[in-house]
């Protein structure tokens, strides 16, 4: 279930999409499943307006392939979820290559605050905080840099790395929250690489946060693969 600070201010068509675009990730829906636009109005209790709208923007990310009437279920491959996460680090590649020296100071304060928002998460064992003040922390880094084409970019991508990253964090706040000063760790590196310009911390810090959340989502859908045989 998505958590309601999530969605709240969407409109009906952007919700239902956020509600389908996770069940499809999660593995809740199957590739070649078909959606119907009339059983989907049902469910949701909506007209079929903004079930259409919905629908378009799960296919505008490929999540979904339109049909008459509804549409068919295009599960993520391995490759689409490797991608994204090439994606990532190209963004945030650049995005460093790209801070201003003059704005560190104020870049490292916030990636800060985001990152105490994080443990303030873990500490209520809030799952779903965590992901987004997560997911945040990097676009923050992105954002710093005021480059509208690469934040096109970053926002093409993010519903779909929100929604990986809060099934990694469900799982491991529910199998291994002793994890996560790990992962604290990892992010005072990613800070501390800002703060110096450290090009050769920066890139190992980025891969050991996208490598290890590569290894989590193969985890799961291998978990489900086993469940389904």
């Amino acid at each position: 279930m998505l958590p309601k600070q999530w969605i709240e201010n969407l409109s009906s068509g952007e919700r239902i999409a956020f509600h389908l675009r996770h069940k499809i990730i999660s593995g809740e829906l199957k590739g070649n499943e078909k959606l119907s636009e009339n059983q989907l109005a049902t469910l949701y209790d909506v007209s079929r307006s903004p079930i259409r709208d919905a629908l378009k923007i799960l296919a505008n990310d490929h999540l979904i392939r339109l049909e008459r009437m509804g549409a068919v279920v295009c599960a993520l491959s391995d490759k689409d979820i490797q991608e994204l996460y090439d994606m990532r680090i190209m963004i945030e590649g650049f995005a460093f290559e790209k801070i201003e020296q003059t704005t560190i100071d104020t870049l490292v304060l916030e990636l800060e605050k985001k990152l105490e928002m994080m443990r303030v998460a873990v500490k209520f064992n809030d799952a779903a905080e965590f992901a987004m003040q997560d997911i945040l922390f990097h676009q923050t880094m992105i954002e710093s840099i005021h480059h509208q084409q690469l934040e096109k970019l970053w926002h093409a991508i993010k519903p779909n790395m929100l929604i990986l990253n809060l099934i990694s964090m469900q799982q491991r706040m529910n199998e291994d929250k002793a994890d996560f000063e790990r992962i604290f760790n990892n992010h005072e590196m990613y800070i501390k690489a800002v703060r110096t310009q450290d090009r050769k911390l920066y890139k190992k810090v980025l891969h050991i946060n996208f490598d290890d959340l590569n290894d989590e989502v193969d985890d799961l859908f291998y978990s489900q693969t086993k469940e389904d045989i």
